[in-house]
């Protein structure tokens, strides 16, 4: 009878320590499933944004293609960390804010311009 008096209450903890573990494991899993919709939204906007920017380009009476890229990236509610021009190319990088402690924020760049037939056809032969 001594013995059963010293586990009183020990299903109590063990209940709580089962509900904390899936408080954390719910937590760690939602901060996941933010980082990657923030990354898919980050590299889908700077294609857009890039695309857009070099469109700008080539068609010289659009306007300057990087505050082209700064107003697609406001509007978008993101911020533009860096746009340059390089011969026909336009590269831009996007910074998408995240919900995540660790990782305030996700980075991507992307690169748009005119692909020669030579240059398009060695891509494709060296893929998979």
């Amino acid at each position: 009878m001594q013995g059963m008096r010293y586990e009183e209450g020990s299903g109590t903890m063990a209940g709580a320590m089962l509900v904390m573990v899936v408080g954390i494991a719910l937590a760690v899993a939602a901060s996941v499933g933010n980082l990657m919709i923030c990354q898919n939204r980050a590299r889908s906007l700077a294609d857009l944004i890039a695309f857009d920017a070099a469109y700008a380009l080539w068609h010289a009476d659009i306007g300057d293609p990087c505050a082209l890229a700064a107003n697609m990236a406001e509007a978008n509610g993101v911020v533009l960390g860096s746009c340059s021009v390089r011969d026909e190319d336009v590269l831009v990088t996007i910074k998408v804010e995240t919900m995540v402690l660790v990782a305030s924020s996700v980075e991507r760049m992307a690169r748009a311009g005119p692909v020669s037939c030579t240059e398009g056809d060695n891509y494709h032969n060296n893929g998979p």
